[in-house]
């Protein structure tokens, strides 16, 4: 018996203004950031931002990001007061200005323009009241000195153990057949249920159709209301619901009653013409009963 799980995953919609790849590192940074991981969610950023390097073509997508970036990083700020979130803030706001000047050499009063370059110089008023080398990188710490492994005593050489004998396994020929038939009464009722629903569904299905004709049978000179109408769907809908349950009910009946009916015939099969193990298994989806049966032929 087979077990099929769909899973369907609803991605969040990627902007317009991004390409596809600059799109999935977005929505990284938005899983990082989301998390509260605001170094990762900036470098996601980063990436996507690099992957659209036309400051002319991917105009609006920079911007986006740009907006993005900048407001990861002051979060960074705030959070640490370090002010490594500030040196790169005013490194990629630098970038971005110089590259809008180049894509837009005769339009230097673009509106991108003056407002990356006023959040430049709002960064750097603000590291202009931290120390001087705030944005250098840190001396490289000392190479370690090495340190010479001691030398140790070679291990004496440990006595082989004697192998241990091994058990002997139990003749599986001696569990009586009482498990079998346990578990053929437990999926013949599994069975039973399932037919119980599916009949449920087969009158639902009965009822809504029937409605329906009634309905749909009234004189052509006397118009459906707009409550008959809704009625009339509605009821379609669920005799439709209906037949499905009635379908996937069915089917799962049919395989617990052949399951069921074949546990009992292994059941009376004599213990010493077979070979059988049965365990159990649940999921969150479902659960079942495996049984490994081996027979022999005569001798």
């Amino acid at each position: 018996m087979l077990h099929i799980l769909a899973i369907f995953l609803i991605a969040a919609p990627i902007p317009v203004d991004l390409t596809p790849e600059a799109g999935e590192h977005n929505a990284s940074a938005m899983r990082f950031y989301d998390a509260g991981q605001l170094g990762p969610a900036v470098d996601e950023f980063y990436a996507a931002y690099r992957l659209m390097p036309d400051a002319r073509r991917d105009r609006a997508g920079r911007e986006l990001l740009l907006g993005s970036m900048r407001s990861t990083l002051l979060d960074m700020h705030a959070a640490t007061g370090e002010a490594a979130p500030l040196c790169r803030l005013q490194a990629i706001l630098k970038e971005h200005v110089d590259a809008l000047m180049l894509a837009y050499p005769d339009d230097p009063g673009l509106l991108e323009t003056r407002s990356a370059r006023a959040r430049h110089e709002e960064v750097t008023a603000d590291l202009a009241a931290l120390p001087d080398d705030a944005c250098e990188p840190p001396p490289p710490a000392p190479a370690a000195l090495p340190v010479l492994p001691s030398p140790t005593p070679a291990p004496a050489p440990r006595p082989t153990p004697a192998a241990a004998p091994t058990p002997t396994p139990a003749n599986d020929h001696d569990v009586p057949p009482r498990h079998l038939r346990i578990a053929g009464g437990v999926t013949l009722g599994l069975g039973a249920g399932l037919l119980g629903v599916m009949t449920y569904g087969l009158i639902t299905e009965g009822r809504q159709r029937a409605y329906v004709a009634d309905i749909a049978d009234k004189p052509a000179d006397c118009p459906l209301t707009p409550d008959e109408s809704d009625d009339l769907r509605a009821s379609r809908e669920r005799a439709l619901v209906g037949r499905q349950l009635a379908i996937g009910t069915g089917a799962a009946a049919l395989v617990t009653t052949a399951l069921g009916v074949t546990l009992f015939a292994l059941a009376r099969r004599s213990a010493r013409a077979k070979r059988w193990s049965a365990a159990p298994w649940w999921t969150p989806s479902g659960a079942g009963l495996t049984l490994h049966v081996k027979l022999r032929g005569a001798r």
